[in-house]
């Protein structure tokens, strides 16, 4: 365990600095990851697939598979 003097060395503040950059950059670049898969919306193949399995499970046909006996 770190005493509270050993935590105030030069060093070990540049360290924490440099870590802290380093996340504010990562979180950075993945929030943007994020806005930009966001933007892009369901692709309408995939689109019509939900559909098609919402029209399924409205049928009945949609439920769980039928469990196999040993």
């Amino acid at each position: 365990m770190y005493c509270k003097n050993e935590m105030n060395k030069p060093d070990e503040k540049s360290d924490a600095q440099a870590v802290r950059s380093r996340q504010r950059v990562i979180g950075t670049r993945l929030q943007a990851m994020y806005d930009d898969v966001v933007r892009q919306g369901i692709p309408d193949d995939f689109e019509k697939m939900l559909a098609a399995l919402d029209e399924l499970d409205d049928q009945g046909g949609g439920g769980s598979a039928p469990r196999q006996e040993d």
